[in-house]
């Protein structure tokens, strides 16, 4: 047996990404992935597709008009990549984050932003928000695995991932142990 990434000594973290995105972070595609906040992590990362997908409504908000446009006409090519959802569908490397450029728009599939602020509903208080990319190498796919994410990084052992010719006979990756993330 061994384990889905080569070896059990490098940590991994899990996130959720929902519908159209995580696919698109498959190759051909291999979006940087944009989110509100910065990271300072560095390393594998579990892409998980989230239970459900985003309305066009809120693709439309988070990508813009012209972006949406590319999203769709790439429909036909996503649906090839496309998993079922709650499952993790790729593994990459988060080998960086900065704060996204105008010039990042094609490539993050995200129209961009200037920063914006924010007012929470619970407290009144104000925030600067700004979109971030987060940029990964080596993305590849995997055979989709059930798995229950969690809103922000999950902590996931890779020695949770065997190859066993026993349960699937062309030697498929699956969870043999408790997948239950811990949030960090």
């Amino acid at each position: 047996m061994k384990d889905l990434f080569g070896n059990t000594e490098e940590s991994m973290r899990a996130l959720s990404w929902k519908q159209p995105y995580a696919g698109l972070m498959l190759p051909p595609f291999n979006k940087i992935e944009t989110r509100t906040w910065n990271t300072k992590y560095r390393g594998l990362v579990l892409i998980c597709a989230s239970q459900k997908a985003y309305g066009i409504d809120s693709v439309l908000n988070i990508s813009g008009e012209k972006q949406l446009c590319r999203i769709i006409n790439m429909a036909s090519e996503l649906s090839k990549g496309y998993s079922k959802d709650g499952h993790a569908i790729a593994v990459g490397r988060l080998v960086n984050c900065r704060p996204m450029k105008k010039e990042d728009e094609d490539k993050c599939f995200v129209e961009y932003r200037e920063p914006w602020i924010v007012t929470s509903a619970k407290t009144g208080k104000q925030r600067l928000v700004k979109l971030y990319c987060h940029e990964y190498e080596n993305v590849r796919a995997i055979e989709p695995i059930p798995f229950k994410g969690a809103q922000g990084w999950s902590e996931v052992c890779p020695g949770d991932f065997i190859q066993c010719d026993i349960c699937h006979g062309k030697g498929g990756y699956h969870v043999c142990t408790n997948n239950s993330p811990q949030k960090l």
